[in-house]
């Protein structure tokens, strides 16, 4: 199956080339910059200066010239390539230098500009940026180089803080940017653009701006609103009234989704291509006058796919014998839970709770749940006989109003016995609520505080819900009670294998400059091999340079644990894989092999892995058509590769393709990008003897795992983008950071059993 990358291969009519060198000075780099800014490029390589001659035919600048290969020196390849591929283009102003990003200055290409008045044209646009990095790749054991081409729409709105002033815009607590040009670099970039603050008074052409360093003031036609829908929607209801701006943003919104199809996508990208990379049909030669150069293709990278990737098979007892090699729902409505036989709460108490006037449609959702759906083709046993329950005890308490004090007093006040679960309605407009004062999370906090996991039910659907939402439900109920649905084949041939997720929240109390965010909450969640839930624990609250430090007390207090409880036995090979949300560095390579020393007793294997959407691969499949979704006639999904596509793009680094047309759900989603999986190295020239017997980088082996923790989220049956690990890091760290400031909770006295249930779906 041919597939394409939005990737377009860079060709070299050498293998080794000449450069020019002087020794490294931070106060020469900056004199050379100053002085031949205008026909040379610079930049630093170790201890050497590395001079590009682009545009000097005097050859004024002399050095050591040096032989280099083009790929065993592929950090000096890559930043001539960057280097003379910008200088090539002077002509545009771009928005960064790297990422290379420019806006179109085509007018079709600013969706808004047919819709405007003319006194509002060019001022307020939702244009194409385009955006070029370049990748290293070896497919197949092929090295290359390659640009990354790729496309976004930004509102773009160019009407200073005086000029709405002087209109009569309202600034008042509008979040403001400072632009700037930065030294030197007037109309050779975009002005740089800070998010200071809010705008809180304006004095003649100053602006006053609560910032985080305080109040200060700003010249007002340096100031500009921030690009938001929301900003420019309102500036647009004072500019020309509420309905011509709802219906131009409307307007805007449906151009925007028909833009973003796939096969419109790649169009667009080629012909991209087509204009930065060829001229008259031929390609361009990019070349500086030292003898360095290249060309690149102007059509996609043909690819195809790098493994096999298998759909899990869903296991049901711990002998193993019970399988389903497709569908995890049948199989559990067939088989019973993995742990079935070992569960201890085959009769959960269940303390309900809901509105006094919903009394009738709650008890009969609660029925359903309990009982199921006689004609459903998935809930027909319910939860007590899908799950293998002797009975399900319901104690229902109603409320008069939705006041936090009404679910509280009831909590405080209904328990003889501590039930093992609340199921409690909660009203639709508790969402729109801010988090401070969202009983959301309070009650949440309250009962986990009793150790109590809670199922919240929204009053919408406790009066209209179908056989998928029951489903989903007593998934979710089943695994907070601590119950195992099902669990994965082991792979591989060790003893022991831990999977760690670690997930992450930012402490902000907002976004502007200098904003408090070196503070984080870390999350670890602990699998097995199988897929099997141990454990969740949590991080201190820490600042950022201090979190993996705290992170690694975590861990080795959780191994211990688990050694204990798993009785791993000395001498024994557990094998460590840490699914992380950032790029870590060398010192924290550092700290973990100095942890796996400390754990002696076993011989341990590590590997760092990151598992990303933010990243700019896109895989196509021009063989895949689409699929009509529900007896509709609109197609969706055309020129989107299977679920399971992936592509190796060198050793350390995968995509995979997790939405396939299959798992979209409406043609609004446009294009499904693949997640990124890299196995993560120590950077540079790092050295520790000690460190290479202990990293495992098997990315066959690694990209299949994540691929079948796709399929255990134990939030519903469907698979997702992200692996179980990463999903419930997040959904916890999420919940704490949310709940950290609610009274009577402390997220640091989680209770051990609490910790073995999955309280957060």
């Amino acid at each position: 199956m041919n597939m394409n990358l939005n990737y377009f291969p860079i060709h070299f009519d050498f293998s080794n080339y000449q450069i020019i060198t002087k020794p490294y000075s931070d106060d020469l780099l900056e004199k050379l910059r100053l002085k031949y800014n205008n026909w040379y490029s610079f930049f630093r390589y170790d201890d050497l200066i590395v001079v590009s001659n682009k545009d000097d035919d005097d050859n004024q600048l002399t050095g050591e010239v040096e032989q280099r290969s083009v790929f065993e020196d592929n950090r000096v390849t890559s930043s001539l390539v960057k280097h003379i591929f910008f200088r090539t283009f002077k002509g545009f102003v771009p928005v960064d230098f790297y990422p290379f990003r420019f806006y179109s200055r085509q007018e079709k290409d600013d969706l808004i500009l047919s819709f405007l008045p003319e006194s509002l044209k060019h001022k307020i646009s939702f244009k194409k940026l385009i955006e070029v990095q370049l990748r290293e790749t070896n497919i197949n054991g092929t090295k290359g180089f390659a640009f990354v081409v790729n496309i976004r729409r930004n509102w773009v709105f160019n009407i200073s803080c005086k000029e709405l002033a002087k209109e009569g815009f309202d600034l008042t607590d509008f979040e403001v940017l400072h632009a700037e040009v930065l030294p030197g670099l007037d109309n050779i970039l975009a002005p740089n653009e800070e998010f200071v603050g809010t705008l809180h008074a304006i004095k003649g052409d100053t602006a006053l701006v609560y910032t985080n360093e305080g109040e200060k003031n700003y010249p007002l036609d340096k100031l500009f609103i921030r690009k938001t829908r929301k900003n420019i929607q309102e500036y647009l209801n004072f500019a020309i009234g509420q309905q011509k701006s709802e219906l131009i943003l409307s307007a805007v919104r449906k151009e925007q989704i028909s833009r973003q199809n796939p096969e419109h996508l790649l169009k667009e990208i080629t012909r991209i291509a087509k204009y930065l990379f060829s001229e008259q049909g031929e390609p361009i030669l990019f070349q500086n006058k030292d003898g360095f150069c290249f060309k690149v293709d102007t059509t996609p990278l043909k690819v195809q796919n790098s493994t096999s990737l298998e759909t899990p098979t869903f296991i049901y007892d711990q002998a193993r014998t019970k399988t389903n090699n497709y569908n995890a729902d049948k199989g559990l409505s067939y088989y019973g839970p993995y742990d079935s036989v070992t569960f201890d709460i085959k009769k959960p108490d269940v303390l309900a709770i809901c509105h006094k006037a919903n009394r009738g449609s709650f008890t009969k959702f609660l029925h359903d749940l309990k009982d199921g759906l006689p004609n459903s083709n998935y809930f027909k046993k319910g939860l007590l006989r899908k799950y293998e329950l002797q009975d399900v005890d319901y104690n229902i308490q109603e409320l008069s109003g939705y006041s936090l004090d009404e679910y509280l007093k009831i909590i405080r006040t209904e328990f003889s016995d501590r039930p093992n679960l609340a199921i409690i309605e909660i009203p639709e407009q508790f969402k729109k609520l801010p988090d401070s004062e969202n009983p959301y999370y309070k009650i949440k906090a309250k009962l986990l505080s009793l150790e109590i996991p809670v199922q919240f039910i929204r009053s919408s659907n406790i009066k209209k819900y179908d056989q998928n939402l029951l489903n989903s439900v007593a998934l979710q109920i089943y695994a907070k009670l601590g119950g195992t649905p099902w669990v994965l084949p082991a792979q591989g041939s060790v003893d022991r294998e831990i999977v760690i997720g670690i997930g992450h929240s930012w402490l902000r109390s907002n976004q502007f400059r200098g904003a408090e965010s070196d503070r984080v909450v870390g999350i670890t969640t602990f699998m097995s091999g199988d897929g099997q839930y141990l454990l969740g624990d949590k991080v201190k609250d820490v600042p950022y340079e201090r979190y993996f430090e705290e992170l690694l007390i975590s861990l080795k207090d959780s191994i211990k644990r688990l050694s204990e409880e798993y009785a791993w036995q000395e001498g024994d090979t557990v094998r460590l894989i840490f699914h992380i949300f950032k790029p870590i560095r060398n010192v924290e390579f550092e700290v973990v092999s100095k942890l796996v020393q400390e754990i002696s007793q076993f011989k341990i294997k590590f590997a760092f892995v990151t598992i990303s959407k933010g990243h700019p691969s896109i895989i196509f499949d021009a063989s895949q058509q689409g699929i009509s979704k529900y007896g509709s006639n609109t197609v969706i999904g055309k020129y989107i590769p299977l679920r399971g596509s992936n592509i190796f793009i060198d050793e350390e680094t995968s995509l995979v393709q997790m939405l396939g047309a299959k798992e979209l759900k409406t043609s609004k989603h446009g294009m499904s990008t693949p997640i990124q999986i890299r196995i993560r190295k120590p950077q540079g020239n790092y050295e520790n003897p000690e460190l290479k017997g202990m990293l495992f980088h098997d990315l066959n082996y690694i990209t299949q795992q994540i691929y079948s923790f796709t399929y255990l989220s134990w939030r519903s049956f469907l698979p997702r983008e992200d692996p179980a690990t990463m999903l419930y890091s997040n959904l916890i760290s999420h919940l704490l950071g949310k709940m950290r400031n609610v009274p009577e909770w402390d997220a640091d006295k989680l209770n051990y059993s609490l910790k073995r249930k999955k309280w957060f779906l």
